[in-house]
């Protein structure tokens, strides 16, 4: 069963392990292969800033990736997921989707009717799953230099 578990400063050693797991995804959304400690501490203040909520992804007694969520995100005001992770050594198992459906439960518990999301455009591997969970794209943005494609999901 996947759980999720409050996440901060207090977590940071885990946090950097399964951002560290997931070089691919740094050089892409960071510019570096490692993330520091300072950069975890950077993600917390901005997290603060917008208002979003970190947790770490259990899964049994294992911390297994990062979930980080808003319920007004800047742009649109809507819900919508700014992190879901999994550290390097569980993807393939479906952790991701298992997750999502977990994250997915809870915001339909509390009416939500759709959820946002911006994925890096040349993540290939990203666009594909969200759109096999039912995301749809519509709108595209550069960001830090960076072409984003905005997803978006209805919730029934």
């Amino acid at each position: 069963m996947i759980t999720f578990f409050e996440s901060g400063i207090h977590h940071i050693d885990t946090e950097k392990s399964i951002f560290n797991s997931n070089t691919e995804y740094n050089i892409l959304a960071y510019d570096k292969k490692q993330l520091t400690n300072q950069d975890l501490l950077n993600q917390y203040t901005e997290s603060e800033e917008l208002k979003t909520k970190r947790y770490i992804v259990r899964k049994n007694e294992s911390s297994i990736g990062i979930i980080e969520y808003g319920m007004s995100s800047p742009r649109a005001n809507k819900p919508w997921l700014s992190i879901l992770i999994i550290d390097q050594q569980y993807q393939g198992r479906g952790y991701a989707k298992e997750t999502f459906l977990a994250y997915e439960k809870q915001m339909k518990s509390k009416q939500v009717k759709s959820i946002q999301i911006a994925v890096h455009a040349v993540n290939k591997k990203a666009l594909t799953f969200w759109k096999s969970l039912g995301f749809e794209k519509y709108d595209e943005r550069v960001y830090e230099d960076k072409l984003f494609y905005s997803f978006e999901k209805q919730l029934n």
